[in-house]
């Protein structure tokens, strides 16, 4: 994949950058990754992500307009089990592979292409997708991540308010977002794996799409959530939404943004997704006819 961003004058910074990936993946930090085929022909890469205990969501530090009341508060999460997380957001080729549909085609906000984000997807769209893959491979494999599952893959270790650090200034590196897309007339997400990896190999955690997660959406649900592998409120009206989009400012790409839409909420060139691969069966979400899952709505 490419790198892109920034100027001339930060050209020593993206190397010593490079240079500390490259180390981590030398002494053996780098996670675990599979390349899994797809229906159609394509394939999607994931990374074993460990299970570990993090502190999600915020504290009040900062600009006030920097921590919703959403993100508090900030609470000990443990992830009981280990799982395998899309390297990167779902492409246009990977879906129209299993799917064989476009639905982002001849739409505002948008460039086609392989490697761009698959986009005006709604969260029942992305049941088709599973159920499609999970029929292939006769098992209950695949998934979208809950949103604690994906804020300790986001963080990856960090305590920070993006998972490089705290200095905005670095976002660019590891980020579209409003500054370097929208206001700069890219008004569209861009490749995935542009932007440099969190430290488990991620990509495009923070910016570029808004991906959407497994649990349904509340504005308190921290107030009581479990502390063990939680998976959301039993019902709801929307789902959550998580990492923020090339439109947004950098506040709202943190490592602990959340938001939410309706589950058939389909209208945006900035929303998409990114997958979840179970290792076996016996996980935090116990397996469902995608049927019961998307009749629910």
């Amino acid at each position: 994949m490419r790198y892109s961003g920034g100027n001339k004058g930060i050209v020593v910074k993206r190397i010593l950058t490079v240079v500390i990936i490259l180390l981590w993946v030398a002494v053996g930090y780098a996670n675990k990754e599979i390349k899994v085929d797809l229906p159609g022909g394509a394939t999607m890469v994931f990374v074993w992500i460990e299970p570990g205990t993090f502190a999600m969501g915020s504290l009040e530090i900062g600009p006030p307009t920097w921590h919703l009341v959403n993100e508090r508060p900030q609470h000990e999460v443990r992830i009981a089990e280990g799982f395998y997380l899309g390297k990167y957001e779902i492409t246009q080729a990977q879906w129209e592979s299993v799917l064989g549909t476009r639905p982002w085609e001849g739409r505002d906000w948008v460039n086609e292409g392989a490697e761009y984000p698959a986009v005006y997807i709604s969260w029942n769209d992305v049941q088709d997708l599973i159920h499609r893959l999970n029929e292939t491979a006769e098992d209950s494999l695949y998934r979208l991540p809950t949103e604690a599952e994906w804020e300790w893959a986001c963080r990856a270790g960090t305590t920070t308010q993006w998972y490089f650090g705290d200095d905005p200034a670095s976002l660019e590196d590891y980020a579209w977002y409003m500054e370097n897309a929208t206001l700069a007339n890219q008004t569209f997400a861009h490749e995935v794996g542009s932007k440099f990896p969190n430290a488990w190999g991620l990509c495009d955690m923070h910016g570029n799409v808004w991906e959407w997660c497994w649990d349904w959406y509340s504005e308190d649900y921290y107030s009581n959530s479990p502390s063990v592998s939680p998976t959301g409120p039993a019902s709801g009206t929307q789902r959550v939404l998580r990492g923020g989009g090339f439109f947004v400012p950098a506040e709202l790409v943190r490592s602990a943004v959340r938001s939410g839409a309706e589950p058939d909420f389909h209208w945006s060139g900035n929303l998409g997704a990114r997958l979840l691969r179970m290792e076996s069966r016996d996980t935090a979400i116990a397996p469902e006819s995608w049927g019961k899952i998307k009749g629910d709505q």
